[in-house]
């Protein structure tokens, strides 16, 4: 599980600047002797849309554990502010998945998250990580469906392309922990976590 994702991730990073490369077209920078082009600004309200790939493992107090592979789809918004190089900003996001049958599944999740990067003009490098919660369900045989709201943390980072002055993409990994829940189900205790990559398209306002 852990090589897909990391393949994955991998696959993702490098699909930005090759879209990029291929998708921007700039109007020759003839500029006068002694002046550079400036740098693209970062800083502003975003909004976009984001869907890729998501993998839930699941383990009991019994030693018996599931994983789970499936998709996702979600929007995503913030700001950043700018301070030369550095950007520093607040994004939160929402996200609905869909995966095969299962004893416990993640059929939402959702963050607020802090973002420190690092710009090299239209290119970003940045790290994420804040609160993330998300819709658990379990069905516990006998009885149904059981559901909940988990409440946990995220950490991933990300590289992120400005393509025009207004319309960026970027691919992005992160980690959501949930912790320990216990649904008073026959299942018992379980700890959930989850690994999500995904490619996002925003319009910067």
């Amino acid at each position: 599980m852990y090589t897909k994702i990391i393949a994955l991730a991998a696959v993702a990073f490098s699909a930005v600047p090759a879209f990029a490369a291929d998708a921007v077209v700039q109007d020759p920078a003839y500029v006068q002797q002694g002046q550079t082009q400036s740098a693209f600004d970062w800083s502003g309200f975003y909004l976009g849309l984001q869907g890729g790939y998501t993998s839930t493992h699941a383990s009991y107090l019994n030693g018996s554990e599931q994983d789970l592979d499936g998709g996702s789809t979600g929007i995503y918004g913030g700001y950043n502010f700018q301070h030369g190089p550095f950007i520093f900003g607040i994004e939160n996001d929402f996200n609905y998945n869909w995966k095969d049958g299962s004893d416990v599944s993640l059929k939402w999740d959702g963050s607020a998250r802090g973002r420190v990067g690092y710009a090299l003009d239209r290119t970003l490098i940045y790290g994420t990580g804040g609160l993330a919660a998300a819709g658990g369900e379990v069905d516990v045989p006998g009885i149904g469906k059981k559901d909940d709201i988990l409440i946990g943390w995220i950490a991933g980072g990300g590289v992120e392309r400005a393509l025009t002055d207004n319309i960026m993409m970027r691919a992005e990994y992160r980690y959501d922990d949930f912790g320990r829940k216990d649904f008073g189900s026959a299942l018992g205790d379980f700890e959930v976590n989850q690994q999500k990559v995904t490619i996002g398209t925003s319009f910067k306002f």
